[in-house]
């Protein structure tokens, strides 16, 4: 989870993975489909990873010769106003068991922190003389509406 303190996650993928999607400036949300019946499916929809999170970006890390994982690091130094839940997928190419031909995918689930509310500093109440000071301008002005109504002169 990428939150308001570590504002970033990296993970990776097993060697001979492809990371899904293939550019890095997008990523899968959760959509759900048409009910069928009493079950809904979700698949995945590919948008761009900017229009989640302002300013955010998954960049490949440096391979390293004595690992098997590609690793990432998605970077969010501006956490969006309201959480967000994305994913990757890691596609492997088909191995010997299982069915011919198939590919295993793992999923990649990144839960995204909203924006903290700042808490704004409340304005301090003024104090006695500047209630003074304000109550008394706003008497005077007042009083020469008035008395300027009362005689018929207008400044």
């Amino acid at each position: 989870a990428a939150t308001s303190k570590s504002k970033s996650v990296t993970f990776g993928c097993s060697e001979g993975a492809t990371l899904k999607p293939a550019l890095l400036d997008h990523v899968f949300i959760e959509k759900a489909t048409e009910k069928s019946g009493d079950a809904s499916t979700v698949r995945g929809e590919e948008v761009v990873l900017q229009d989640l999170v302002p300013n955010s970006s998954l960049v490949e890390n440096a391979a390293n010769t004595g690992n098997d994982t590609v690793g990432y690091t998605l970077s969010c130094p501006d956490l969006p106003s309201s959480p967000q839940n994305i994913f990757y997928k890691c596609v492997s190419p088909a191995s010997g068991r299982g069915q011919v031909g198939a590919q295993t995918e793992c999923k990649v689930l990144i839960n995204i922190e909203e924006k903290p509310e700042v808490e704004t500093p409340a304005t301090p109440e003024p104090s006695r003389g500047e209630q003074g000071v304000v109550l008394g301008s706003a008497f005077m002005i007042a009083f020469i509406s008035c008395f300027a109504l009362v005689t018929g002169n207008m400044f």
